[in-house]
């Protein structure tokens, strides 16, 4: 039932009535990274919309919260690390593979750090 999928609550968006997905299971990843590269390959994608990144950023899905500025709201014990990292890594990839590739994140809760370079500490969104 969450061979992908953090088991329980945890794994399920109930709002979304979908699956979440466990960012730190080496399948997951290998999973989520080799399609990024089989669309840029396959198909000679030069970009990817990233939809409904908040919900990945937080543990609370950016639920009932209004973001301030705050970096604790950002940074605190709701931010997702595991999605961070994902995240990171799925840029880091598509701009490796294809240096002139454009990402870009939906989010609605204005994370500071999103569209940054990866070597500045960034998300790495376009």
């Amino acid at each position: 039932d969450y061979c992908y999928t953090h088991g329980g609550a945890k794994g399920h968006h109930e709002q979304w009535d979908s699956k979440l997905f466990h960012y730190m299971k080496y399948e997951v990843l290998r999973f989520l990274l080799s399609n990024l590269r089989w669309w840029l390959e396959e198909y000679r994608f030069d970009g990817f919309r990233f939809d409904g990144v908040t919900s990945m950023l937080y543990h609370s899905h950016g639920i009932d919260k209004s973001f301030s500025g705050d970096y604790q709201e950002y940074f605190g014990l709701d931010a997702d690390v595991d999605a961070h990292i994902y995240l990171m890594l799925a840029n880091d990839l598509i701009h490796e593979l294809v240096p002139g590739a454009v990402t870009v994140a939906e989010d609605v809760s204005g994370m500071p750090t999103l569209c940054l370079p990866l070597a500045d500490g960034g998300f790495g969104f376009d």
